[in-house]
């Protein structure tokens, strides 16, 4: 019974959880593209008008978007990809049916952008490994017809799913024991959830934006995680992040006092720069799957490489 009852708490939670990320995708892909010379030589790219049939459903007030370049300007492929990795967070994914079970995610964006790995496995919810899939189909169709810069806008679509994997509460939103001992206070369980995740979002984004070194050091570093099938490679980055989930809500919970306890919990910036050992064992979890994030990152960027050159062999580039 009690096992019927953690189950039909944790389920209701997931219903009323917005969808998570990592933040700075732009700017963390933005050093990795930096350090890449291959791909420095995709320039003078035309931009060109969307003409392909995708077969899946998007917000019905989604316009696809020209941001900051326009049909006939020539655009660089890291520019493309920088200014296109963040697009799958900008409402594309909202209010569509996609799936009976997409509530349990926070609604069609939540069920597209995460894929929660519950109960030893036994139960997986969402379709981000599908998503990295389905773009890069796309790109590869842009791509045979020397349409690049779709080619490599596609291509920053399936990366934001890939990158969103890596980050450990888009994989496992709350430790069980956490769902057993506040089963009966579901607003205070909501109301943690949501600050422990926006927490991570506040940190994380913090230390990229103002450049500290170990996390800019972390990702440049990251050696490229090897991808031979892109969705495959989603559903690896998502069991490894799970397993830092129940850690990192440890931690945060002894560092910001109060994230437990209070209702739209803001984190004290102070704490973002102030030297503890628990913010180190905090650093050293985070830099983990930061290192992932970038791992991945750069593993499918040298598929990307390996495709183009075979593309580029066979039409005689």
């Amino acid at each position: 019974m009690w096992k019927k009852v953690t189950l039909s708490i944790f389920l209701i939670i997931l219903f009323l959880y917005p969808a998570f990320s990592w933040s700075a995708h732009r700017e963390m892909t933005e050093i990795i593209l930096k350090d890449l010379d291959w791909i420095k030589k995709y320039k003078n790219i035309t931009v060109t008008a969307y003409t392909y049939h995708d077969t899946s459903p998007y917000n019905p007030s989604y316009i696809i978007p020209y941001r900051g370049e326009k049909i006939g300007d020539k655009i660089d492929a890291i520019t493309i990809i920088t200014r296109y990795v963040t697009e799958p967070d900008m409402r594309m994914d909202e209010n569509i049916n996609l799936n009976s079970m997409q509530k349990l995610t926070g609604g069609s964006s939540g069920w597209r952008h995460q894929y929660y790995i519950l109960f030893g496995g036994t139960l997986k919810l969402g379709e981000a490994p599908k998503r990295i899939i389905h773009f890069w189909n796309l790109a590869k169709e842009a791509f045979q017809k020397n349409d690049y810069y779709w080619g490599f806008r596609f291509f920053a679509y399936s990366l934001h799913y890939l990158q969103d994997l890596t980050q450990p509460f888009h994989a496992y939103p709350m430790p069980l024991g956490n769902v057993i001992g506040n089963i009966f206070n579901l607003e205070k369980l909501i109301a943690q959830g949501e600050n422990h995740h926006y927490t991570l979002e506040d940190y994380q984004e913090w230390q990229i934006i103002n450049k500290n070194p170990i996390y800019i050091q972390t990702i440049k570093k990251a050696q490229p995680q090897k991808v031979d099938n892109p969705e495959e490679a989603g559903i690896k980055a998502a069991w490894e992040a799970r397993k830092d989930a129940g850690k990192l809500w440890e931690i945060q919970s002894k560092y910001f006092l109060g994230i437990n306890d209070n209702k739209n919990y803001k984190a004290p910036k102070e704490l973002f720069s102030k030297p503890s050992q628990l913010r180190k064992e905090y650093d050293k979890i985070i830099l983990r799957n930061l290192e992932n994030f970038a791992g991945w990152t750069k593993g499918y960027l040298e598929f990307l490489k390996i495709s183009l050159d075979k593309l580029n062999e066979v039409s005689g580039k």
